[in-house]
């Protein structure tokens, strides 16, 4: 039996960039904001948006505060492929008491969206960081490496063991070949490196 897709918590990507440089025809107030948010926020994190996949039409639904207006759109695969900024995946949660927002702005309506805090003066890099040390409360799974990280181990152990034996074997190689055999010569007492001819006598 088929069920509906699961709206309850959805599984959102919140998308953190910067925005488009304000064009000469926009209103001056919107220029001059836009400036503000450029001067005063971090590079990369001027600004907020999210989506997530829509499992009835393999679209994606985006969601975005701009200075204007609200866009709330359907939008194709090919979108999403192209997304540049820090992503990070948040499910949603309903909070357990009302959370009054008293200014909309990018960061408040995508908080409001998530069901996280975050008052008017959050930046968009406040947000980020709230999200990746609530990532664990807010549903998202942390992976298990345990057996990855035992495997590494091991191999490491291996390795370094291999390393071990082939540099003595490598040190048993040189002794060998700089030991000099010693003779001494009847003649003359020398002593010195010489060769020896074995046959019968």
């Amino acid at each position: 039996m088929r069920t509906g897709p699961n709206i309850t918590n959805p599984q959102w990507l919140v998308v953190f960039s910067d925005p488009k440089d304000s064009s000469p025809d926009e209103p001056l107030a919107l220029r001059v904001v836009a400036r503000l948010l450029r001067a005063f926020l971090k590079p990369g994190f001027r600004h907020v948006y999210a989506l997530r996949p829509l499992h009835t039409s393999g679209h994606w639904l985006y969601v975005n505060h701009s200075l204007t207006c609200l866009d709330l759109f359907e939008l194709p695969q090919e979108f999403a492929d192209c997304l540049t900024g820090e992503v990070v995946s948040v499910r949603a949660r309903r909070p357990v008491s009302w959370a009054p927002r008293l200014m909309p702005t990018c960061v408040t309506t995508i908080a409001h969206l998530l069901g996280v805090q975050a008052w008017p003066w959050t930046t968009p890099h406040a947000l980020y960081r709230r999200l990746k040390q609530e990532e664990l409360a807010m549903g998202s799974k942390k992976p298990d490496t345990r057996a990855a990280d035992a495997a590494a181990k091991a191999a490491q152990e291996e390795a370094d063991a291999t390393k071990a034996a082939n540099e003595a074997k490598l040190r048993n190689m040189k002794a060998g070949r700089s030991g000099r055999s010693l003779l001494t010569f009847g003649e003359t007492g020398e002593t010195g490196v010489g060769k020896t001819t074995l046959g019968a006598g």
